[in-house]
């Protein structure tokens, strides 16, 4: 994707995160931004620097121009820049965009060759279509909190894997059949959706009339959770047979009891060199994780501690709000009246 130029108009977090793949695969990203404060995420403790951490992560390495897209020189100004972009990704709901007179499809017809991806919860149709949203409301709708004791993920699976990552999946799949044919698309891109797609395994189980999956969800003693003695914890997922014999090496009673009594036999960290045939692994804590040495071995930090996207490496500084505005509407050959 070297070359591709990326308009960025979302906020927060999904749209955010799904350029920043992006300049994974080796786009560049201009991001839009409001004059009055900017993107919200900038000003969220704490801090990197001048920045908020979250901004510093999702946001470096792009260019930030302000616009004010409720006044018309600001909408000229990004027309401007539409007219050399290749992609651009808003995060609006439904009719926003139409509202400050830049529905997708007269963009469609002005720009025939831009790729525009609208990413939202609910999607651009349905009931639920105006209503607002976030992380935890799509995975309720999707059935993944829906079980006994339901309890808050520690990652926004729909912000992150079923929006911003999915969406960088179908933009880079839109530009690859704009390269065959010439014309660009409107993605209609909802977290609900991706999370519905990302349960084929269960769903399948569902249309077979079996009862829910229990094999990957801790119905098994041999995948779960077990304490050590000096509480810290171990994956165990001990499945096939193989892996089932180097840990009945070390006990005879694999139910949930006779593991229990098992790891808290010994240390967290003895574990790994002891049963790590069996798929046995410590659990990590956050501090913990860029320390692993098969994470330092693959590189996936930083040196100042940021993660790179699961797209490739992302560098450069955090943009200024506003930093780039003259530099890319002169690129345009846009001059403000």
């Amino acid at each position: 994707m070297k070359n591709t130029r990326v308009i960025d108009l979302s906020r927060l977090l999904p749209g955010p995160f799904a350029t920043l793949c992006l300049q994974g695969l080796g786009a560049e990203v201009v991001k839009i931004e409001d004059p009055a404060g900017g993107d919200f995420v900038r000003h969220v403790p704490p801090r990197i620097g001048e920045h908020g951490a979250w901004f510093t992560a999702l946001n470096r390495g792009k260019r930030s121009v302000a616009l004010d897209l409720k006044r018309p020189d600001g909408r000229d100004a990004l027309l401007a820049l539409l007219g050399e972009a290749d992609v651009l990704v808003e995060s609006f709901r439904p009719g926003v965009l139409a509202r400050l007179g830049l529905a997708p499809t007269e963009l469609r017809t002005r720009f025939p060759r831009l790729v525009i991806a609208s990413l939202t919860g609910w999607g651009q149709t349905g009931p639920y279509a105006q209503l607002p949203g976030h992380d935890i409301g799509f995975l309720a709708i999707a059935g993944l909190l829906g079980h006994a004791d339901p309890t808050v993920p520690k990652l926004q699976w729909a912000d992150l894997a079923a929006g911003g990552l999915a969406a960088a999946l179908r933009i880079a799949g839109a530009l690859l059949d704009r390269s065959r044919t010439g014309e660009g698309a409107w993605l209609d891109i909802a977290m609900l959706d991706g999370l519905i797609g990302l349960q084929q395994t269960q769903f399948a189980t569902l249309a077979a009339g079996a009862p829910p999956d229990e094999l990957l969800t801790g119905g098994v003693p041999a995948y779960g959770l077990y304490r050590c003695s000096d509480g810290g914890w171990v994956s165990v997922a001990a499945l096939e047979p193989p892996f089932l014999a180097v840990l009945r090496s070390a006990t005879d009673d694999l139910s949930t009891q006779g593991l229990t009594r098992l790891f808290a036999g010994a240390p967290r960290d003895a574990w790994l060199e002891r049963l790590g045939g069996a798929c046995v692994v410590p659990v990590l804590t956050l501090a913990e994780v860029a320390r692993d040495p098969q994470v330092a071995a693959r590189g996936l930090f930083r040196e100042d501690g940021l993660a790179h996207p699961p797209t490739g490496p992302v560098d450069g500084s955090v943009p200024m709000l506003g930093e780039h505005t003259q530099a890319e509407l002169a690129r345009v050959g846009y001059v403000r009246a």
